[in-house]
């Protein structure tokens, strides 16, 4: 890429706590229909805890699966991480970003179109550019060059056709919308075998 076609530029150290962000955030950004089943299931076993007439160590059974269902919702993707970085033995790596007209160039790397981009997601700090989800670009906001996030997320936005979504995470943040992708998931996966 030509050093007057760079529009921004930043960096990433790829170390423990950024695999660990990356695989969480491409769990709630991908996994919403797991996210909703598991949601379901740990309301059907407390539910079960609570009003079926059971004994009362199969009651703690229902009881302890229900709240581990609601309370460990991303420990998939905790799982995932976790074989990632015990593969990588410890070793961290630093990636560079450089934003131009028609993509994103990985240092060292290759080449994105943004036409390619699938999701566009933000946090309180990073944000994430995902291909798929196994290929994404991340990086803290304010590691960007020149220091305006908003301006690369409206060119990004603009470039691709699609829109940033907040990462939500928590189960009061479920709306009629996420309901219905995941009806909608499912009709697609049928309609295609």
């Amino acid at each position: 890429m030509k050093n007057g076609s760079v529009h921004f530029e930043a960096q990433v150290i790829f170390d423990d706590d950024t695999i660990r962000r990356m695989f969480r955030t491409e769990y709630y950004t991908y996994e919403t229909a797991q996210r909703v089943l598991r949601l379901i299931l740990g309301a059907a076993g407390i539910l079960a805890a609570l009003f079926l007439d059971i004994h009362t160590a199969a009651r703690v059974v229902f009881l302890m699966f229900g709240v581990w269902m609601l309370v460990a919702g991303d420990f998939p993707s905790k799982v995932q991480a976790e074989g990632v970085i015990e593969k990588r033995g410890g070793k961290s790596s630093r990636v560079t970003y450089q934003f131009g007209s028609s993509g994103i160039q990985i240092m060292g790397g290759g080449h994105i179109p943004y036409q390619s981009l699938d999701k566009l997601i933000f946090d309180d700090e990073y944000l994430y550019l995902f291909v798929n989800r196994q290929n994404a670009v991340m990086f803290r906001a304010s590691a960007l060059k020149p220091a305006d996030p908003e301006r690369l997320k409206a060119e990004i936005a603009e470039k691709s056709g699609k829109s940033w979504k907040r990462l939500t995470t928590g189960i009061l943040e479920y709306n009629i919308r996420d309901v219905l992708q995941v009806i909608d998931g499912g009709k697609k996966r049928k309609s295609n075998s």
